[in-house]
């Protein structure tokens, strides 16, 4: 047989078209005993093959347009590939379905197959004897949900691999390496949202220096595009570098000869450094011992705080300095803040004298020389208090007759 044979198809079934009494609808049963008429269970029945001369009936052009249209119909059905669901009545009329007997499922696509004979299960039901037809065969469903999709293909769900899982296997190199110190990188596996518009994405390849090995941009790369499209780069490179965004990462044995853990047995001392943290206040020290600290490290308000501390005493101590301290000249030396100044009286035989100002105390008055006009003289400071002291002439120059009065200045040391 060909493809190209007549099959008989039935693309019309037989007596479609008769008129309504030149085809019959034949029953499963005769529906009066002996009447003439056909039924399934009797085809033509026993009175038809009786002459009619000795009281039989002749058979109905009527039941035979009804049985062939039946048939036809039947044929066309499975003609057009039609696989009929299960019948749970057709299946105890017949004593049920044989093994590998095929019917459909309720969901379109979906087929049983009967496994044992006289098969009046209802497929899918708990201890059916029917299997899937597609039992061992791979389905779209299950492909999609245990394999990796082809190129340009979307995945969903979470991906395992019980062995290596290669992404940007033999891609070959992405820049330049003709010539020493060119940058080149692989391939990568790319994550993220690459088919978006590129942002939000990360990629993991092998990146190169040309003919540098030692490079830190020689070794394994990470690179990610931010919300913006701005490129951020990691390097773990060969020689055992991490490189980040924000430089190189140095190791404990980069800084092992910058600090010494001097104090290694004080609890609290971060590891490999004397310096640790109080736990009762939260400042930083050099090594304490019962929140005992050792050269504490200042916060930055604590030196802000002792900066104002010191230019406010130095201005409230010049303000109080400018206010008791009067104008004139000053000894600086062993003792400060002591006036030295110069007062003149004329002066007649024993009295006391003006200072010219109150002191809160004298500490000496001497006269130096003066002059009466006639001559210099000598007075003689006998006491002082602190605004007066009382003098007298105690010599005189030749020709100036004793008691006579003369101008004298007087030296006076005290404090303000």
């Amino acid at each position: 047989m060909k493809q190209s044979d007549d099959l008989g198809l039935f693309n019309a079934l037989i007596a479609a078209s008769a008129a309504s009494g030149n085809l019959a609808t034949v029953p499963d049963t005769q529906p009066t005993a002996g009447d003439g008429s056909a039924s399934i269970a009797l085809g033509f029945p026993p009175e038809t093959f009786i002459d009619r001369a000795a009281g039989g009936s002749p058979p109905r052009g009527a039941d035979m347009n009804g049985f062939l249209n039946r048939l036809s119909r039947a044929i066309q059905a499975l003609q057009a590939g039609y696989v009929g669901p299960f019948n749970a009545t057709f299946a105890q009329s017949i004593g049920g379905y044989p093994a590998g007997a095929i019917v459909s499922g309720s969901t379109p696509g979906s087929f049983w197959v009967s496994t044992v004979d006289s098969n009046v299960t209802t497929p899918g039901a708990d201890g059916a004897t029917w299997k899937s037809l597609f039992d061992g065969y791979l389905t779209a469903a299950i492909a999609k949900s245990t394999y990796v999709k082809k190129s340009g293909d979307n995945s969903t769900g979470s991906q395992y691999s019980a062995g290596w899982f290669s992404g940007g296997r033999d891609g070959g190199w992405n820049g330049p390496r003709a010539n020493v110190g060119d940058y080149g990188w692989t391939n990568g596996l790319e994550f993220g949202n690459p088919a978006g518009d590129g942002n939000y994405r990360g990629t993991w390849s092998i990146t190169d220096v040309f003919y540098d090995g030692n490079n830190n941009s020689s070794g394994l790369n990470l690179t990610g595009y931010d919300a913006n499209g701005v490129v951020h780069q990691w390097y773990f490179p060969w020689n055992g570098n991490i490189v980040t965004p924000k430089g190189l990462v140095a190791f404990q044995s980069d800084l092992s000869g910058y600090v010494a853990n001097i104090n290694t047995g004080i609890s609290g001392a971060i590891s490999g450094t004397s310096l640790c943290i109080n736990p009762a206040d939260g400042r930083a020290y050099f090594a304490y011992s019962g929140n005992t600290q050792i050269a504490a490290l200042a916060w930055y308000a604590d030196v802000t705080a002792e900066t104002t501390a010191r230019v406010n005493a130095d201005n409230n101590l010049q303000a109080q300095v400018s206010a008791k301290q009067p104008a004139g000249d000053y000894i600086t030396g062993s003792q400060s803040g002591i006036v030295v100044d110069v007062v003149e009286a004329t002066v007649t035989g024993t009295e006391d004298i003006s200072l010219g100002k109150t002191y809160s105390q004298v500490l000496f008055v001497t006269p130096q020389n003066g002059s009466d006009g006639k001559g210099t003289g000598m007075t003689n400071v006998n006491s002082w208090t602190t605004s007066t002291a009382n003098v007298s002439v105690a010599s005189y120059h030749t020709g100036a007759p004793q008691g006579a009065t003369i101008t004298q200045a007087f030296l006076v040391i005290a404090i303000p």
